[in-house]
Order: structure tokens, then sequence, then C-alpha cells
């Protein structure tokens, strides 16, 4: 089939890649406009954009991807993979076959922008990724394919959107092969059991000691490498970014949630419940730095706020 593909990040370049290797044809690709990064403000190509340059694919990326709905009727389907757009149904409808999207939950759970975050945030033990026919609603269309990925008790989001990006690749390689011999059954969703991954705003990033060591640990794991979980301490202005943890498997102390206890290089903190290790972290306008150098610059006593 020839395609056209859409998508942004990390996540969507390991689906494209797949597609290039795939015996079907990418014939355009569609990417945010470069953004401008660092101090210089220097344009840094998307992911995507840099994978399909060093491919020679037909690469545009338009404010709008409506822009360029005309052109996408002289593909039989497009697929789309964490783009960062809403699309129209000038879009949607455009290819002979329909807009495919790689979303990385398995639906109807966690519809929406943050599956990935949100499914670590509370706890989840399992996710997958659905292929589904992108209709006007909001991650709703009928699905074709799932795939089940466990979510082990440390991963990150950024190492678990890896893992759902490899089981993604797959899937959209297997289900365009189904489509394209009219063999590939859909099943609408039940959306009864349809839950939403929102936006992770700021507040959701705030740390909050008082609870049970195993809902902190989820908040910081399902904000690294990205935007980073946040605490204060009196002693340092501004925001703290905690990058990694693990849990202690002690008895549970009853001690003051936020408590420090850093010797030996070590930084233990105390929660609601439980306790826990601070591995990485980052003071305002520094590095990211291990909890042993950290300590060195930033000598911490008292507690978290």
């Amino acid at each position: 089939m020839k395609v056209a593909f859409a998508g942004t990040p990390d996540f969507a370049a390991t689906i494209l890649r797949a597609l290039i290797s795939s015996p079907h044809d990418v014939g355009l690709v569609i990417s945010q406009p470069d953004p401008r990064k660092g101090r210089g403000r220097k344009t840094t190509p998307t992911p995507v954009a840099e994978l399909a340059r060093s491919h020679d694919l037909l690469l545009t990326q338009p404010a709008r991807i409506s822009e360029i709905s005309d052109e996408l009727a002289a593909y039989d389907a497009l697929i789309v993979a964490a783009y960062g757009q809403i699309l129209r149904p000038d879009s949607l409808y455009a290819t002979r076959r329909g807009a495919w999207n790689v979303h990385a939950s398995l639906l109807p759970k966690y519809r929406g922008a943050a599956p990935v975050e949100r499914a670590i945030m509370n706890g989840e033990t399992e996710t997958g990724v659905t292929i589904m026919r992108m209709d006007e609603g909001l991650d709703t269309g009928p699905m074709a394919l799932q795939r089940s990925v466990n979510i082990p008790p440390d991963v990150n989001a950024g190492e678990l959107a890896g893992l759902l990006a490899g089981a993604g690749a797959k899937a959209i390689v297997e289900s365009l092969s189904l489509l394209e011999n009219d063999s590939l059954t859909l099943v609408e969703q039940d959306s009864l059991f349809a839950t939403y991954a929102s936006k992770v705003l700021d507040e959701d990033r705030i740390l909050r000691w008082e609870w049970g060591v195993r809902q902190v640990h989820d908040v910081i794991r399902a904000l690294a490498p990205g935007i980073g979980a946040r605490t204060s301490h009196p002693e340092v202005e501004g925001p703290i970014k905690i990058w990694r943890s693990r849990i202690l498997e002690s008895e549970s102390v009853s001690l003051e949630a936020g408590r420090i206890e850093a010797g030996n290089g070590r930084m233990v903190v105390y929660c609601g419940s439980g306790s826990l290790e601070v591995l990485d972290l980052q003071r305002p306008g520094g590095r990211r730095l291990p909890a042993r150098d950290f300590l060195r610059g930033t000598p911490l006593e008292g507690a978290f706020v």
C-alpha cells in the first residue's frame, strides 16, 4: 500500500522506521515544524523529520495538517502516531482507506493525550497499543489490533514508550497488510469502559510526600525523562526535580512525611507509608545529578515540603 505518515517524537520515529522496512510504500511524511531549542534558539529537527531526511523521503512540516489535505488523496491510507495535532475531517477522510492511529494504550482505557504517563501514575502493571481507524472523536474509532505490554515496576515513561513503540510498529505493519488484503476486522469500542488520559499539568508534577511510597515512586517515573516530578525544600530556592527513585523494602517507620535522611552519599525520604531512596535529582538551574554528587554541593537536612 502507498501510505502517508504523520508523527513527530521518538515514539513515532520507531513506527516510521518499521514502515520504511515493510513492503508498504511510504510516499509522504508529515511532521510538526522543527522547534527552536537552547539558548541560541537553533532549529532542531523532530525525530521523524530527521529520519525522513536520512531516507530521502518526501517530507512536509505544515503549521496545520489541513493545509495539505488535498495532497493526501493520492495515498491509500494515512498512518498517525503521536503527531501532535487534532485532525479535522478534511484530513481524516482524505485517503482512500482512511486514517489509522497507533495509540499507546489498550483502548478504550486511556483515551487522550498522555496515556503512557497516566498508566504509570495510576500504578498499572499492564498497558499496550491499539491500532484504530480514526474518526472525529477523541480516540473513539473502531479497533483493528491490540497488543499488550507489561509495565515493569521501575520502568519510566520514556522506557515504556520505547516498549510500546516497538509493539505498535509490528502491529501497524500487520494491520496494513490485512487491510490491503481486505481481511482486517474492526471492533467497536465500548465507551462504558472508557477512561481518559488528560495532559499532565504543573499541579500533577508536585510530589505529595504524605502519599504512600508506591504512589510517590509512580509519579516520579511517570514524569521521567520528560518534565520531571517536583518538590521543594526550605533551603533551596525554586523547585527541585526528582528524576529517579527506588522503593526501600523495609518495615514502615512512622516519621514526618518528606523527612530526609542523608548519609554515605544516599538520600532516603519518608512518605506517608514506607520510604524511598532518591537516586537522581536536579536543583533549579543545575544539571541532573546522582544523589551522591547532589549532596556534595547541596547538603539537605530536614524535610521536603
